[in-house]
């Protein structure tokens, strides 16, 4: 066993006793250290408390290092953490064998809500300086987590043994002491925005899509997905935890995340998309592609439902997106069942088409695996796979990073990836903004442009609140 939880206990503590309660017990591992453990495992303490929202809590935090995940909907897993317990990270391309390993020597199964949150870049090796805090791939166990599961609110504490010493007791004392548990904070509005440019431009994105067709004008690939980044300047820094929050409020039926690597540098986003979710052995996940805007009025959203159910272009972007899982899922998993036709899923500003698969997966299969398979799917990509990205890469003029790469969480006996679109990562007073659109056969330029603005629309509401 290579992970235990060293106290965990059902009783309720107010938040204004929670902190004397975990610190008398930090003070204490100096002396038990040795006759507990090993150095590769990480203990962890749980004490429920009283509820309190985890987003106010993790804006009420002064500290560098902040991470957000909540799952899709209401009533969803949700956790805020700050500082750092242990780190699994790299600046090159991710070894998804040796990177996952390293995470699961530290997970055990008696240890369940022990969890490593993080994600993985589009291409690997950071190019632009702006993604260097985030690297290829960078997982980390917070040193405190405020979570909610189900109808609980819980306060974590995580420390690696190799930590345990007089010194660090210490400072994480001092850590401790700083945690604000106030229920309510102030969250400062939207910055005014200054100037906007879009890379690439329109004129760019004709450019672009032209490269997508060859001599007679014939389409070079099955499905290919370009992006843009459209960089916003404001007059002041960007809270990422605040952004987060306006953004949430308006984008209910989505992932949330925000990696934040410093004060005012970090990853965010509100996807619709999971990768996938793994419990056990059993694996859930989705091809979501297909997009259309919402309708104004009751006439026009019927009217919007029926075109995008019955369009040729958007049923043909589909198709390739669930072709290309349901044959990933068939080197992991015995038997796939998969929704017999595409749904609508609506959110705000727009609607997409969703088939959902489920199934068990062999024996032996770890999240390792599933993720080589499944990253990057059509619906980020194109296909023929290899054929898109190195035309991607080509074609587009800026560095991905972690846009469209997988983020999530990495449990024993649950993980779970969403695809990280409809992102931005913020740098201090600028914000780029990620967005990318499927060109298959009959896509027209205008038409997927137009796609892209749609999709950074939640985004863009934010900014002009009153």
């Amino acid at each position: 066993m290579s992970m235990i939880t060293l106290f965990r206990t059902s009783q309720i503590y107010a938040l204004d006793q929670i902190k004397n309660v975990l610190a008398s017990h930090i003070r204490q591992l100096p002396d038990k250290v040795s006759s507990i453990g090993v150095p590769l495992k990480i203990l962890r303490y749980e004490f429920p408390c009283e509820p309190v929202d985890i987003l106010t809590w993790l804006h009420n935090q002064h500290v560098p290092c902040k991470i957000y995940w909540s799952g899709r909907g209401k009533g969803t897993f949700e956790i805020g953490g700050i500082g750092v317990a242990d780190v699994v990270e790299g600046k090159d391309d991710i070894n998804y064998t040796e990177v996952f390993a390293l995470m699961e020597d530290r997970l055990c199964l008696d240890n369940p809500n022990l969890r490593y949150y993080g994600g993985v870049s589009f291409y690997g090796a950071a190019g632009d300086p702006a993604w260097q805090s985030f690297g290829g791939y960078r997982f980390v166990v917070p040193r405190f987590e405020l979570l909610r599961r189900e109808d609980q609110t819980v306060l974590a504490f995580n420390i690696a043994f190799k930590d345990i010493d007089k010194d660090n007791v210490a400072a994480i004392l001092e850590e401790l002491d700083r945690i604000d548990f106030a229920p309510t904070t102030t969250y400062r509005r939207p910055p005014k925005v200054t100037a906007r440019h879009d890379y690439p431009d329109r004129q760019g994105w004709e450019a672009a899509f032209a490269q997508t067709k060859g001599e007679g004008g014939k389409f070079r690939y099955d499905k290919i997905v370009l992006a843009r980044k459209s960089v916003f300047d404001f007059d002041v820094y960007i809270d990422p935890v605040a952004l987060l929050k306006h953004l949430k409020d308006k984008t209910s039926q989505c992932f949330h995340f925000c990696f934040q690597t410093d004060k005012t540098a970090a990853f965010l986003g509100a996807s619709p998309e999971r990768l996938y979710k793994r419990v056990g052995d059993r694996i859930e996940t989705e091809a979501v592609a297909g997009t259309s805007p919402r309708g104004a009025s009751r006439e026009e959203e019927a009217a919007l439902e029926r075109e995008l159910l019955n369009c040729s272009k958007n049923a043909l972007e589909h198709r390739y997106v669930v072709d290309a899982i349901r044959e990933a899922l068939g080197g992991l998993c015995a038997d796939v069942r998969a929704d017999a036709k595409a749904r609508l899923v609506k959110l705000e500003g727009g609607q997409h088409l969703v088939t959902r698969f489920e199934s068990v997966l062999h024996p032996g299969v770890y999240d390792n695996a599933i993720i080589a398979r499944l990253h990057p799917t059509p619906a980020v990509a194109g296909c023929p796979k290899e054929e898109a990205l190195r035309a991607i890469h080509e074609i587009e003029p800026f560095d991905r990073g972690w846009y469209a790469g997988p983020v999530g969480y990495v449990g024993h006996e649950q993980s779970e990836f969403a695809v990280a679109i409809r992102s931005a990562l913020v740098n201090h007073d600028k914000l780029s903004l990620y967005a990318g659109a499927g060109i298959v056969e009959g896509s027209t330029a205008q038409g997927e442009w137009n796609e892209i603005e749609t999709k950074i629309g939640n985004f863009i509401d934010v900014f002009n609140r009153k």
